[in-house]
């Protein structure tokens, strides 16, 4: 089983370390925060943390009941995030936007998983040149409008979330993965299901993946996972939105 959720935060995600005995971030993640310089990332990066010990520590999942300060996350080399200092970590997805963060976890250690979190918005057509094969540039020329912007946002956002599943992140070329076409209508569509996705890897050596993407307000959400060691086709996930009790209310919490 997948577990995901999704978390809109408004308000100073920062002030939440200057409280007292903070209960959010392990002291190693306090200090790389204090290293980055850039305020927004900064905001973001505490986001997506905290989202993900909130959806870790939440009933029904392995370390629930957990203070989320005991849970520290770090990253791999490629930039994976892992559950550090537990004996059986599972996997772990992190993904932020804005005042918005996603993630995903499994318990199964040898099942991968990648969320990806993109804000629709309009993006120059050099981008498409850069990062998207003929094909996926072709199919965007024949749209247009909000049906050609969510197109682009998806496209970016599924190679995204694939190449986290393979562990490798954007160090391989967006282009030896494809997305297949997807129909206006559906990319137009608000559901609360999981659309899955068709698309091909133009490379050899990595696993299957299923992969599939909805919409959320301007925002395209894409996950995905794979089997490492199936050699089989990878067939839709039990997927389980998690909905977070236990993330804190910055309002509440500033106003104290």
């Amino acid at each position: 089983m997948i577990f995901w959720t999704l978390q809109e935060a408004e308000g100073d995600l920062l002030g939440l370390l200057t409280t007292p005995n903070q209960p959010y971030l392990a002291e190693a993640e306090i200090q790389r925060c204090a290293q980055m310089k850039i305020e927004k990332r900064r905001r973001e990066w505490v986001l997506g943390r905290i989202t993900a010990k909130a959806l870790l520590t939440s009933e029904g999942l392995p370390f629930a009941g957990q203070p989320m300060n005991s849970l520290l996350i770090e990253n791999h080399p490629e930039g994976a995030p892992y559950i550090a200092n537990q004996a059986n970590p599972g996997n772990l997805s992190i993904s932020h936007r804005e005042r918005v963060a996603a993630a995903a976890y499994t318990e199964f250690s040898t099942m991968q998983v990648g969320i990806d979190l993109e804000k629709i918005e309009p993006r120059a057509m050099s981008f498409v040149e850069d990062f998207f094969t003929q094909a996926e540039a072709a199919y965007t020329n024949n749209l247009s409008g909000e049906a050609q912007q969510v197109w682009i946002t998806l496209v970016w956002s599924a190679k995204e979330a694939i190449l986290k599943a393979w562990q490798k992140g954007l160090r391989l070329d967006t282009r030896s993965i494809e997305i297949q076409p997807v129909e206006p209508e559906h990319l137009l569509t608000r559901s609360d299901e999981w659309q899955p996705l068709a698309w091909q890897a133009n490379i050899s050596g990595f696993p299957l993946c299923w992969a599939g993407f909805r919409r959320w307000n301007e925002f395209i959400i894409t996950l995905a996972y794979s089997l490492p060691e199936s050699k089989n086709p990878v067939l839709s996930p039990d997927i389980h939105r998690v909905q977070l009790s236990n993330f804190p209310d910055i309002n509440e919490i500033s106003a104290a």
